[in-house]
């Protein structure tokens, strides 16, 4: 390759020739392949290979501009990617020039020009109070097996991949917590989302069901939780498709996912009137912006019942005033 003199009117440093491709595999392979969760890794490599390699991949690095990147966006969006999709795409376009601007290679990220598309609100369904102890009810006759894993699932919003890692020496029976600071996913143990610990409180029940649970659960040689029935990790296809879904039926509620029961708990924390920042801790979102953001639309009525609570104080001043004009009154008079 070809090292010329760096000059300012060119995006890069040295090794001018250098495609985007390669840049990409670079980074994948030094950067993503040492640092990045083993789902991020395979993302990256999915998003070369079949989305970059045979158009934008093909580009020097010092001739893509953001018009290039914003063409590349419009092109993924017609082809029928979401949204969210080609977001991440960006953003690993992004990734792959802030790494050869740390290596000294290019001065400049064209992707940081680039305005990410907007995404809506995913869409969840909860299940309302009474639902949710149908569900509880019919799973403890019928499925006594799945219990308490539906169980821990709803009273503590913990992630499907959470509770598949979870151990038995991460519960602190006597402060009721929990140590979340592993992930089962795609076969794999990883960290947690964002690769953030957190601990998430047990009720009383739920450390009951639990300790019950513990003297008569399968075997497992990692201290498995919650293990199939060889002690292995459950899988999750297998659990929604034998267990999860067959308990909906049975108990005639609306379909939803797995994944739903983190909602649920996170929508009863909110009609308990929880703090919003407690739910943040609980939840293990990065910030209560992220809480808000997946959570604000099912607010109105707790947010309606603190602008009610300035109505009354209003209403107790008023009170007040009008027994001490009263009083006052009543002593003019004699």
């Amino acid at each position: 390759m070809n090292n010329k003199p760096f000059s300012f009117n060119r995006t890069y440093i040295k090794n001018q020739d250098i495609t985007f491709n390669e840049a990409a595999e670079r980074y994948i392979k030094y950067h993503a392949e040492l640092h990045c969760k083993k789902s991020t890794y395979n993302n990256y490599k999915g998003y070369l290979k079949n989305h970059l390699k045979d158009s934008l991949g093909r580009k020097k690095l010092n001739s893509i501009k953001p018009l290039d990147i914003s063409r590349l966006m419009h092109e993924k969006v017609n082809q029928g990617l979401s949204n969210q999709t080609v977001n991440h795409i960006i953003k690993f376009i992004g990734a792959v020039f802030q790494k050869m601007i740390d290596d000294e290679i290019l001065f400049r990220n064209p992707a940081t020009k680039v305005k990410k598309l907007k995404q809506n609100r995913k869409k969840f369904k909860i299940l309302e109070t009474e639902q949710v102890k149908l569900a509880l009810d019919t799973a403890e006759e019928y499925f006594p097996d799945f219990y308490p894993l539906l169980f821990t699932a709803i009273f503590t919003g913990m992630r499907q991949g959470e509770l598949f890692a979870l151990t038995w020496n991460k519960i602190d029976w006597f402060n009721k917590r929990i140590l979340i600071d592993s992930n089962y996913t795609l076969g794999h143990l990883t960290t947690p989302k964002s690769n953030r610990n957190r601990h998430v409180d047990m009720s009383n029940e739920l450390a009951k069901v639990l300790k019950e649970w513990k003297l008569k659960c399968p075997c497992s040689d990692k201290e498995l939780v919650f293990p199939n029935k060889e002690g292995k990790y459950l899988d999750p296809n297998n659990m929604n498709k034998r267990q999860f879904q067959p308990l909906l039926r049975k108990a005639k509620i609306k379909t939803i996912r797995f994944h739903d029961l983190r909602h649920t708990y996170a929508s009863l924390l909110i009609a308990s009137n929880i703090p919003i920042k407690y739910i943040q801790s609980q939840m293990g979102h990065a910030s209560i912006q992220m809480t808000m953001d997946t959570y604000g639309h099912i607010l109105p009525e707790v947010n309606q019942q603190g602008v009610n609570a300035l109505d009354n104080l209003l209403h107790l001043n008023k009170k007040a005033e009008n027994t001490e004009l009263g009083y006052n009154q009543k002593h003019a008079c004699n």
